[in-house]
């Protein structure tokens, strides 16, 4: 069966990863397009996976983003109606879902975020088949017009996908001072619809101002704008994409206004507190629930939580919980079974 993969994010490639290598020893082939988006072409080439860059992210302007999304649709129904995949692939993606839906080709869209209202409404209306976790109420979902017996949920968040079968690798950390505490951090998501804040301003800024121990904090901005809101002697914002699955299974804790990066370091049990400034996923609310994740705006607040969350108790705490989550790269390999 040929399949296509469609990457509109930079986190989708670590969830599909390892989706792609489980699909070519099945004997599947494999077509993967991508958005010229934040450092999506840098981390694919750092996995060594084939690609075609298609389109690019339209900015912060709605205008600027309706044109560059309507550009990429055309680009990949050209692309697409000739490759006539049979099956379409994608997370999150407002481009893929339109295109497989126009030319016919059965789709399966994985999705964790139910206030992306926009992306919602576009995607998940057109796709065939829903893959979710079971945090996410169905009638989040159905309210979209999507037939409850078209969604598959599953128990647990998607970055498990992340981190199936990952080694990491010490080289990642090798230029770091470990006499102080690595905290790892991402500020809010600027260029997304659905975040309502200042772009000018960011509470991991704040954060790391009101931060009571010497540290040193590994920041990855969302863009050129972002990055010069981070003018800290004790920052290191790197110039091009990294093993950043390795970097926070080595670090003593990740804050991040998103939500990715957040989940990928539960996965890898180092302890992490979200400081989203809008309303909480249901996903992190479902970990905050099971008491391996906080959420906080308050910097103080932060810190007290930080404290407690770094010792071996937690790391306990969140090896137990992980056990009883299902992988979604199974999940995913299950319903394109489904297909054949």
């Amino acid at each position: 069966m040929k399949i296509w993969i469609d990457i509109s994010n930079a986190p989708h490639i670590h969830f599909f990863r390892n989706v792609i290598k489980e699909l070519k020893i099945r004997g599947h082939n494999v077509i993967v397009t991508a958005r010229n988006f934040d450092s999506i072409r840098e981390i694919l080439d750092l996995y060594s996976i084939e690609y075609q860059i298609v389109g690019r992210h339209g900015g912060f302007s709605l205008k600027d983003k309706l044109i560059e999304s309507s550009k990429r649709i055309l680009e990949l129904t050209e692309i697409i109606s000739k490759e006539s995949p049979d099956l379409a692939l994608y997370k999150h993606s407002v481009e893929a879902s339109r295109v497989s839906y126009g030319l016919k080709i059965p789709s399966i869209c994985v999705m964790d975020n139910e206030i992306a209202d926009s992306q919602n409404k576009l995607m998940l209306p057109l796709s065939t088949r829903i893959i979710a976790p079971e945090a996410i109420p169905v009638k989040e979902i159905t309210k979209y017009g999507v037939h409850r017996e078209n969604i598959r949920r599953f128990y647990g968040v998607c970055e498990l996908a992340h981190v199936r079968d990952f080694i990491p690798d010490e080289r990642v950390i090798e230029s770091f001072n470990f006499d102080r505490p690595l905290i790892v951090m991402r500020p809010e998501p600027i260029m997304a619809n659905y975040y309502r804040g200042d772009r000018n301003k960011s509470v991991i800024r704040d954060i790391i101002a009101d931060c009571p121990i010497d540290a040193t904090f590994v920041v990855f901005p969302r863009s050129d704008h972002q990055r010069k809101l981070f003018d800290f002697d004790n920052v290191i914002m790197p110039e091009r994409a990294m093993d950043s699955l390795s970097l926070i299974h080595y670090s003593d804790l990740v804050i991040s206004a998103g939500g990715s990066m957040n989940r990928e370091a539960i996965a890898l049990e180092t302890p992490a507190i979200s400081a989203f400034p809008g309303r909480v996923l249901s996903v992190t609310q479902f970990l905050i629930d099971l008491g391996i994740k906080d959420h906080s705006l308050d910097p103080k607040e932060i810190w007290r939580t930080a404290e407690d969350f770094m010792t071996d108790e937690y790391k306990k705490d969140v090896r137990k919980a992980l056990k009883k989550m299902e992988n979604p790269v199974d999940v995913v390999l299950e319903e394109i079974e489904t297909f054949l």
